[in-house]
């Protein structure tokens, strides 16, 4: 008998609910610092509607109802030090400077977070969970899309600006 195979499944749901706690720790420091910014376009880069954290958060929490999975009480210890790293560089005043620490940042949680929803999709799709794998495809594509959006911000708006 395969051991890991019993174990994957742990380890599947076990991943699912720290990504619903950090989704949730991250909406909230997100729309926080978003007033503490200085460029229009990184505070809309930021929002839920742009980043699809809300839709993340839906998705993580239907399929862990589906597999009867309780939320985990906070995220990975990961995610923990990314969110203290974003909050020690929030509500320093606004300055282009501090945007573009906290934008580092950001893109950094956002590449965590497109890694880790592969993972997670292809222990879906290992596990047979082909429904939960589409959706956690689907959030992997959309942090992707944030990066490109955040990448665009910073060579378009934010560089130029204090180049000036």
């Amino acid at each position: 008998m395969d051991t890991d195979a019993l174990i994957l499944p742990d380890i599947f749901k076990n991943s699912l609910a720290e990504q619903l706690a950090a989704e949730k720790k991250y909406l909230k420091v997100l729309e926080k610092i978003s007033g503490s910014l200085m460029t229009d376009e990184f505070k809309s880069a930021i929002s839920p509607s742009e980043t699809d954290i809300e839709s993340h958060i839906s998705r993580l929490s239907g399929s862990m109802a589906a597999l009867k999975q309780k939320s985990a009480a906070k995220p990975s210890v990961i995610d923990d030090e990314l969110l203290s790293m974003l909050k020690a560089h929030s509500g320093k005043g606004q300055s282009i400077l501090n945007d573009i620490l906290i934008l580092h940042i950001i893109k950094l949680i956002f590449s965590i977070k497109v890694s880790r929803y592969e993972s997670l999709h292809r222990m879906a799709s290992a596990l047979g969970y082909q429904e939960y794998a589409m959706l956690l495809e689907q959030c992997s594509k959309d942090d992707q899309n944030t990066i490109a959006y955040l990448n665009q911000i910073e060579q378009n708006v934010m560089y130029p600006e204090v180049k000036k």
